[in-house]
């Protein structure tokens, strides 16, 4: 599963715009005598789909939030004791010299947990109760509904 993940980083047009040219196409080949149809990772709907919505999920919204778990750190200290903590700068600093570069990193078990199943439920459910609802509806009226509840 992963593999697929690699292939598509390394074949990535936006990685960088400075380390690849662009390169002209080439004439199609010949087609042969059975057409090949093009193999998807999987199908919309299908359980592989969802989970790796879900999975999508969990990366986007359980690692972006620990990532910023030693600012959050600092801010709910300063908070609590601005006079000890003043800036952001000095909180930090405060943090480490009683704490180590570890105390930066306090919470973060439980942020990528909780955050991680968010994003799980928030991308995964967020995708099979549009499917449901949208065969509630039926076609015509998922089409022409489709905008409702966006600005």
């Amino acid at each position: 599963m992963f593999s697929k993940f690699l292939d598509a980083a390394k074949n990535n047009p936006f990685s960088s715009p400075f380390l690849t040219r662009a390169k002209c196409e080439t004439a199609a080949p010949e087609p042969t005598s059975s057409p090949k149809t093009p193999e998807y990772s999987c199908e919309f709907g299908s359980a592989k789909y969802y989970a790796i919505c879900g999975f999508g999920g969990i990366l986007s919204c359980g690692l972006t939030h620990t990532a910023v778990v030693p600012l959050d750190l600092v801010k709910c200290r300063i908070q609590v004791d601005p006079k000890k903590y003043g800036s952001l700068v000095n909180g930090t600093k405060v943090t480490v010299r009683e704490n180590g570069v570890r105390g930066l990193a306090r919470g973060w078990a439980p942020t990528l947990i909780g955050y991680s199943m968010q994003g799980l439920c928030k991308f995964g459910f967020y995708e099979v109760f549009k499917n449901v609802y949208s065969d509630l509806l039926g076609e015509e009226n998922t089409y022409l509904w489709r905008k409702i509840g966006r600005a």
